[in-house]
């Protein structure tokens, strides 16, 4: 999975999209500016410091400037053309909202901006700055405007996609081509996997286990999301999350078959080699060769087991994860 930058908050304003990622995710990047670190809270800091979870993200200067003129520009269109953009964030008149200063509710910190996004604000009558100059308030609609094109513009540098779990904008969300669709669909189809494999209300289960269990599967979630990768253009389509789980009901097959359809009949195939074929634990560079050896196979067919072999222990990888999410309590 490719590299995840996370937005808008610091982090997940509820536990339970976090508890998700601890079973799901690689990583993602939240955006905390050093000196705001400290407002995380300790469930969240628990998880950054006993996972690999998180990285938190600490804007530059220049990535806040760039973010700034890109969102002055799209706020712009947004005050010229008030009533045909309104609907971007499901309202009729988007500016009202925006200029009712009971709405400027939402803090966007200075370390993410420059002074040209306060002016333009402030000028506009769209928002303020804080009196301790800690930041601006803005109201909601527009600090996520800002906080998207900050978004981009680090996933840009950081060549990663873009993740939130804010779903109140997708309409402008999706205006702005922020987030992946195929990274979308397999966050769905991983939400609704664990829905059927867990026994247990994710909601109810302790941070405390949910770490344990991440740092003793890391491995297999690597394996979990490479086979999602291999059926990814099949998710949206009609296969179903009891499609996936059968995928895994006779992992061994495959190799078995491409041994046959090298040319080897089950009866001329070493009893050594056959042995190593059923073992589940025979996709390491040793038993590879071993087994390629057993069979004198040196070329062309040998790269091809090798390839299945590999295919087979991330498949072995993802069974085993799977069995172990029925198990969490």
């Amino acid at each position: 999975m490719e590299p995840l930058i996370y937005y808008p908050t610091f982090e997940p304003p509820t536990d339970i999209w976090l508890k998700f990622s601890l079973l799901y995710f690689e990583n993602f990047k939240p955006i905390v500016p050093y000196c705001r670190q400290h407002l995380l809270s300790a469930n969240f800091r628990r998880v950054e410091n006993e996972t690999d979870l998180v990285t938190l993200y600490s804007p530059e200067y220049n990535v806040g400037y760039r973010a700034s003129l890109q969102a002055i520009e799209e706020a712009k269109k947004i005050l010229n053309n008030t009533y045909e953009r309104s609907y971007l964030f499901g309202q009729i008149d988007v500016l009202r909202n925006w200029r009712n200063p009971s709405n400027w509710t939402f803090l966007v910190c200075r370390e993410k901006f420059s002074e040209e996004w306060v002016y333009f604000c402030e000028s506009n009558n769209i928002g303020k700055r804080t009196p301790d100059s800690d930041g601006i308030l803005l109201p909601e609609g527009l600090a996520f405007l800002f906080m998207t094109y900050l978004a981009k513009e680090i996933a840009f540098i950081k060549s990663a996609a873009i993740i939130t779990d804010n779903n109140r904008f997708d309409n402008f969300t999706n205006y702005s081509r922020v987030t992946t669709p195929t990274i979308d669909n397999r966050t769905r189809f991983a939400k609704g996997l664990f829905n059927l494999l867990v026994p247990k209300n994710l909601a109810d289960i302790p941070f405390e286990r949910l770490i344990e269990f991440r740092n003793q599967n890391r491995r297999l979630i690597t394996s979990f999301n490479s086979e999602l990768d291999n059926v990814q253009n099949k998710i949206g389509n009609g296969y179903t999350h009891q499609d996936f789980i059968d995928r895994f009901n006779n992992i061994y097959s495959e190799f078995n078959e491409n041994i046959l359809l090298q040319g080897f009949g089950i009866a001329s195939i070493p009893f050594a080699a056959y042995i190593l074929i059923k073992n589940n634990q025979a996709t390491t560079p040793e038993y590879v060769k071993e087994i390629l050896g057993s069979l004198g196979i040196i070329f062309g067919g040998g790269y091809s087991l090798s390839r299945v072999l590999k295919d087979k222990e991330t498949k072995r990888y993802c069974k085993k994860y799977i069995t172990n999410l029925g198990r969490l309590r």
